[in-house]
């Protein structure tokens, strides 16, 4: 018997290849091999299923950040470690996943985007003033613009219309979007 986790692992898989709006219920159930009644058992609806599906994978970051924080290091090489793991999740995202978010699930858009805001300004930004402390960060750098500028947008850049995973390493987009920012602030 399919459980409600199972549902939504698939889910995640499928909704994230061909984006929310091309997996239909009826696709999702033959593929676990159920009936659509016993996804509906579980979800009142698709809408239902996409917002549990972004939670879940949003927990499964966050477990992830949380073995990365539990580690002991500089604060800009946790930074870098972070969204390193970050890119390994977006990378996952097919290029329609947030645009049919946007469109037709815009709860689950809301829910994401205040993760993404919530991460920046409750682990990234303590990082930063935690470099700032050690005197890896120049004291004057305004650090709610740095992440404003360099780090909120993020996924608009790298899913966007040019798609940059189709176009360069994982290691040279971090190179580039988050260690060449980082070094741009860094006192060494």
């Amino acid at each position: 018997m399919i459980d409600k986790n199972q549902i939504v692992e698939k889910a995640i898989e499928k909704f994230l290849l061909l984006g929310s709006k091309q997996v239909t219920l009826d696709e999702l159930a033959t593929m676990l091999g159920i009936s659509k009644k016993s996804i509906y058992k579980h979800f009142p609806s698709k809408k239902e299923l996409v917002n549990t599906s972004i939670e879940a994978l949003i927990a499964s970051f966050r477990k992830d950040a949380d073995q990365i924080l539990e580690m002991e290091r500089k604060p800009l090489k946790t930074i870098v470690l972070l969204y390193d793991t970050v890119f390994d999740y977006l990378q996952r995202f097919s290029p329609p996943f947030l645009c049919e978010l946007k469109k037709y699930y815009p709860e689950a858009l809301v829910i994401y985007n205040d993760f993404r805001h919530e991460f920046v300004s409750a682990t990234v930004i303590p990082l930063l003033k935690k470099a700032r402390q050690d005197g890896s960060i120049q004291s004057e750098v305004d650090l709610e613009l740095f992440c404003h500028l360099h780090l909120q947008g993020l996924h608009h850049r790298l899913l966007g219309p040019n798609y940059l995973f189709d176009r360069y390493t994982k290691k040279q987009l971090i190179d580039y979007m988050i260690v060449n920012s980082l070094r741009g602030i860094s006192t060494q």
